[in-house]
């Protein structure tokens, strides 16, 4: 039986309900059903419940929890049956213990008069409870519902706990953009997805960059830039940082959630995405190949093949196959990813794309730039016979966790691309 102390260091959580033993959680849910339907029918308002899928979000401290609590007011899925709350207590000579909470949550859906309900269990685990957080949670999980996991900290290299919650998950989430480690914690994600067969993956940062990578990809939609393709070799991505001689007391309040000052992640995951679909392959015993995550800044250079991304070929060999895609161009490429200081924007937000690109030994340059307007950027195509007209196009800036959270909780299915291109990091990072 577990034991709720009584003590005077047991912390108070009002935001997080009532206190209770774990094995009274469900018996005091119920109770709290019932006081909610009396609620109902003397009010005029519908109550909604619905039971589809065990949300558990893992935060690493008391404020980091409150923050994520606090966040579901705006989250907006209808989907969510239970909320564990599962807290750990860093400090490693505290005493084993385990506390939880119980509460209902509830948000209007159409109106306030319609309001979706769920249930919130807050697990405080300290000492060596926490290394066994995945038993302990077991029979708090709504059965036959599959769970998914919003994972609020570094990746961890030396601690099982994260592969042991994966691994009983359906969907693991993180958001990189919250790392304080970001490639180490990049490099042990990649490590860890090998091994996830059954659990989906999931990086909110990668959210953060589709428009980049839909504006990119929208330049050789046009069929006259199509042919640049083929000669691209050099990529260029900026990413934002604070600057060095900032006071701390002029820059904004961080979240609790916030990561590392200087975070390239999407700058990696974007870099690491084009160089896929150019097939690139990096040179790894280039001398200029440059990596230094103290200051985000990263070059390689690459050997490759450029062409068109897919090649549909009109015939078919005598032997029934398809020959190879023909290749028109042989080179040599570089990948550079560097900070920029734009006051305004959060660390790690993307500044600027540029592919440069030489066809018949002409030079051209596809640009998006970030304007000082922290929610537009510039596109801008310089072609031999000069530059077109820059077009403004309206881009987000550092989007809420939550938000994107909501877009996450309704996907069922892997991402493919995703997880591909984390590998790509993975490589990237492994070859300098």
């Amino acid at each position: 039986m577990t034991k709720v102390s009584t003590g005077n260091t047991e912390p108070r959580l009002p935001w997080a309900g009532k206190q209770v033993r774990m094995e009274d959680v469900e018996e005091t849910l119920a109770q709290l059903w019932h006081l909610s339907a009396d609620n109902v029918r003397i009010g005029q308002n519908i109550r909604v419940r619905t039971s589809v899928l065990n949300f558990v979000i893992c935060a690493p401290n008391l404020a980091a929890a409150q923050h994520a609590s606090a966040g579901l007011r705006n989250l907006g899925s209808t989907h969510i049956g239970r909320v564990i709350l599962l807290i750990l207590n860093p400090d490693p000579g505290a005493p084993p213990g385990v506390s939880t909470w119980v509460t209902l949550r509830s948000f209007p859906i159409v109106s306030d008069m319609m309001r979706h309900t769920f249930e919130q269990v807050t697990v405080l685990l300290s000492g060596s409870a926490a290394s066994a957080a995945d038993t302990i949670l077991q029979p708090l999980f709504k059965p036959d519902l599959p769970v998914y996991l919003w994972w609020l900290q570094d990746v961890p290299t030396d601690n099982p706990l994260f592969h042991h919650l994966a691994n009983s998950s359906s969907r693991v989430i993180v958001d990189s953009h919250g790392f304080f480690q970001p490639e180490a914690s990049l490099m042990q994600l990649a490590q860890i997805s090998r091994a996830l067969r059954d659990s989906a993956l999931s990086d909110l940062n990668w959210s953060r960059i589709t428009h980049w990578r839909q504006l990119v990809a929208q330049f050789f939609d046009v069929p006259a830039y199509q042919r640049y393709l083929e000669g691209v070799f050099r990529i260029e991505v900026e990413h934002s940082v604070l600057p060095t001689d900032s006071a701390e007391d002029t820059q904004p309040a961080r979240s609790p959630i916030a990561g590392a000052t200087v975070n390239a992640t999407r700058a990696l995951l974007l870099a690491a995405w084009l160089k896929t679909s150019l097939n690139w392959h990096i040179d790894p015993s280039h001398p200029d190949n440059y990596r230094d995550p103290e200051t985000g800044a990263y070059t390689w250079h690459t050997l490759h093949r450029t062409g068109p991304l897919h090649f549909i070929p009109t015939e078919e060999t005598a032997e029934g196959l398809y020959p190879e895609p023909v290749i028109s161009h042989s080179g040599e490429g570089t990948i550079f990813v560097r900070p920029r200081v734009q006051p305004g924007l959060p660390p790690g937000s993307i500044c600027l794309v540029r592919l440069s690109s030489t066809v018949d030994g002409k030079l051209a340059t596809f640009t998006v730039n970030r304007t000082d307007d922290r929610e537009h950027a510039l596109t801008v195509v310089t072609l031999p016979e000069g530059a077109s007209p820059p077009r403004t196009v309206p881009i987000p800036g550092t989007q809420p966790a939550i938000d994107l959270l909501h877009e996450e909780l309704e996907i069922i299915g892997r991402d493919h691309l995703y997880e591909d291109t984390l590998q790509e990091v993975y490589q990237l990072l492994s070859e300098i």
